[in-house]
């Protein structure tokens, strides 16, 4: 048996303070200030220190200028378990040819079927069905829409364990794939897109159940004058979004606010709420020096990635310092926090019986934070990581 003692606790009923968890293979058995500590326990003591559930990323492509998934994938998920990331999708990029997308989608579904990638719960896609209108690079390997030929191959190179799957809703004219996604109980996500009101809600009624990071790479409703008219707002897939209550939301909060506004990040916040709000953190590979760039707010992007053509792509961002900087922009409790950073986005891709609060029952993966919110310490299925 091993057990956390003076633990500040961070449980789906709030913060408890002076806390004792037991956990024993794996799985935690018992959480609560009064929990009696066996003699023979093995006893970490957190010495008031937030214990939270280890942070779930369901939005992760690399590790800030490493690796990506299809070409080192342990290193990549052990980066971020190292910064507190217990589970994760391994995200495959729109930006590739179909055989490239194939080929590397199986070389990560390997990896995960051969246990080499724990905390990496299943292949997930961002597109490549999108809008080309709509995201870094997007129209380099744009597609004309869902195609059979390649969506197929990829639901079978990875047995249809899929963590979430995102295409643009006004790129599936006949609806046949939001169908297919629906009919094969694959969690949906909408995003890269300049889909409208009636689009957004289509693909919702289909089963959609994601926004894929709230705000970015999302445009405006065309087809109407709105945006001409003195005085009115133009419809945006952001809001068309943000008012579907099915919907849960990635948001990539970086140190800057440059993905999300500040602002825009408290709106999504007061109006869907921590149970509908889940923090990601899109980390990519960098192939570059910032410091080549000329302007200052490419060399001072710590979090922040860039292409080659200087487009906003990605982030560097780590969970841990996701985790801090929604708190800083938004005013958010630790533990409305923690629910976005693991409970909200375990439930958003159906792994919530396992992982993402501490519950009886559940793995053991908690992260220690100090009271300045630094990760101090991660415990991945009962075992201390070590740096």
């Amino acid at each position: 048996m091993n057990a956390i003692i003076n633990a500040k606790a961070v449980l789906p009923g709030g913060v408890v303070d002076n806390a004792v968890i037991l956990y024993e293979d794996g799985r935690i058995c018992a959480v609560g200030r009064d929990v009696e500590v066996p003699a023979d326990a093995k006893v970490l003591d957190a010495k008031g220190m937030w214990v939270g559930p280890g942070f779930v990323d369901i939005h992760i492509h690399g590790d800030g200028g490493k690796w990506r998934w299809e070409t080192g994938p342990e290193q990549t998920a052990r980066h971020h378990l190292r910064h507190g990331t217990t589970t994760m999708v391994a995200t495959m990029s729109y930006g590739q040819t179909p055989d490239s997308l194939l080929e590397k989608t199986k070389i990560v579904q390997e990896k995960i079927d051969a246990g080499l990638l724990p905390n990496v719960y299943a292949v997930a896609f961002e597109g490549p069905f999108i809008n080309p209108q709509r995201g870094a690079n997007s129209k380099a390997f744009a597609r004309p829409g869902p195609d059979p030929k390649e969506y197929l191959p990829l639901y079978e190179a990875t047995h249809g364990k899929i963590g979430q799957w995102m295409y643009a809703p006004e790129m599936d004219v006949d609806g046949s794939f939001g169908d297919f996604l629906r009919e094969k109980g694959i969690t949906t996500a909408i995003g890269h897109s300049n889909a409208s009101p009636a689009q957004v809600r289509g693909a919702v009624d289909k089963g959609a159940t994601i926004t894929t990071h709230l705000y970015d790479a999302m445009g405006c409703c065309h087809g109407n004058d709105s945006w001409n008219i003195t005085g009115t707002i133009q419809e945006s897939m952001a809001a068309s979004c943000l008012v579907c209550s099915e919907l849960t939301h990635e948001i990539i909060p970086d140190s800057r606010g440059v993905h999300v506004k500040p602002t825009d990040m408290l709106l999504a916040f007061k109006l869907a709420g921590p149970d509908h709000i889940a923090i990601i953190t899109d980390s990519t590979i960098c192939n570059y020096d910032p410091a080549d760039y000329p302007a200052d707010h490419f060399r001072s992007t710590i979090d922040l990635n860039y292409n080659e053509k200087e487009e906003l792509s990605g982030s560097r961002l780590t969970m841990d310092l996701a985790f801090v900087n929604f708190m800083k922009h938004t005013g958010a409790s630790v533990s409305d926090t923690f629910r976005m950073a693991a409970t909200t986005p375990a439930r958003a891709i159906g792994v919530d019986k396992e992982v993402g609060s501490i519950v009886p029952g559940k793995y053991a993966n908690f992260v220690m934070l100090d009271a300045d919110f630094k990760l101090q310490q991660v415990i991945f299925r009962g075992e201390v990581v070590a740096d």
